[in-house]
């Protein structure tokens, strides 16, 4: 008897391990999956044979401030130099405020390190300048 409580101890201790430590990523509530930029995303990293990532690529129109505090309740920012981050400043590119924050989701310490992280951008910025906030996923496998 002790020792099926000892076992259902150490496994409930275990999953709960996992748990914290493996947050799993969740899509931004209205944000839809935009198909086309999606597999010119991938079809670009196969080029540069990058086969080992899969990114997708979702769109809202919500705010980037909306977007990304929804992530920064569930991932940990990493700060990416010269990005906005959530509470910064955006830089330019061309005529555009460009915001930007990256979020890691299997508490790697940085984004080369992570099997799953995001950036969260505002414009969108693919064959064209969009007025949305992308969610851009990257993971590797």
């Amino acid at each position: 008897m002790k020792s099926t409580q000892c076992i259902v101890v150490i496994f409930t201790c275990l999953v709960f391990w996992v748990a914290v430590n493996a947050a799993e990523f969740r899509v931004y509530p209205g944000a839809k999956i935009d198909e086309i930029a999606t597999k010119e995303s991938n079809e670009a990293a196969r080029a540069a044979k990058m086969t080992n990532v899969k990114a997708t690529i979702y769109t809202t129109k919500d705010s980037f401030q909306k977007v990304s505090s929804f992530y920064k309740g569930i991932a940990t920012e990493y700060m990416m130099p010269r990005s906005s981050g959530t509470t910064g400043k955006p830089k330019k590119y061309e005529s555009y405020d460009l915001y930007e924050a990256f979020f890691i989701f299997d508490k790697a310490k940085d984004l080369a390190g992570s099997k799953l992280w995001i950036k969260v951008q505002r414009p969108y910025i693919g064959e064209d300048v969009r007025d949305v906030t992308a969610i851009v996923v990257s993971e590797k496998k």
